[in-house]
């Protein structure tokens, strides 16, 4: 009796989901990437330069799995696709009540009318390259309504703040790519970046 209850406790656990499997293995990718940016060069060999691959579903899966912790508080259920020859579509909720608050605004700033989580949509390009990358918006839209780039750059700018960023990023300004990546390319479905 004893040795079945223990059986019975000790049921296999069930396998992980393919949402998980994707960001387990961005999370290999990304730790990948990380070590290779860590790692000391030996004394007059430069390094060969290494490629790593992940496909927008990786990225997605990271996104709600296990990099959750790296969106940035206010920014809900992003989602990335990678459409083609270095373009994207990002889509997501914003808190534009948390952008509005940052400072005071007059009657003719259209953020003091913007409020409450809503759907924000944008289309454009990253590109990267000798260890720098561009990001451009073709198009943006919250909920259905065209937005404009003045309030669209405070939105980046307040979403993509971090330690390495902290005063955001500028459309269409070179930024440095992280982890000493010199390069990025993104085709339809998947990204590629080189160290």
């Amino acid at each position: 009796m004893a040795l079945s209850s223990v059986v019975w406790a000790q049921a296999p656990k069930a396998p992980p989901t393919l949402d998980q499997r994707d960001s387990a293995k961005m999370q290999r990718s990304l730790t990948t990437m990380l070590l290779r940016a860590a790692a000391v060069p030996a004394k007059g060999k430069p390094p060969q330069p290494l490629r790593t691959t992940f496909t927008d579903r990786e990225l997605n899966a990271w996104l709600t799995e296990d990099g959750k912790d790296n969106v940035p508080v206010g920014l809900v259920s992003p989602k990335v696709v990678f459409t083609g020859a270095n373009t994207m579509t990002i889509n997501g909720l914003v808190d534009l009540d948390a952008v509005r608050k940052l400072r005071e605004r007059g009657r003719l700033d259209p953020m003091a009318y913007l409020t409450g989580l809503m759907a924000i949509s944008m289309t454009g390009s990253l590109t990267g390259a000798a260890g720098q990358a561009i990001f451009d918006v073709q198009s943006a839209s919250l909920g259905n309504v065209p937005v404009p780039k003045l309030i669209l750059q405070e939105l980046i700018t307040y979403y993509s703040k971090s330690p390495q960023f902290p005063d955001g990023i500028t459309l269409a300004k070179p930024f440095p790519l992280p982890a000493g990546v010199r390069d990025l390319a993104i085709q339809r479905g998947a990204a590629t970046v080189v160290q």
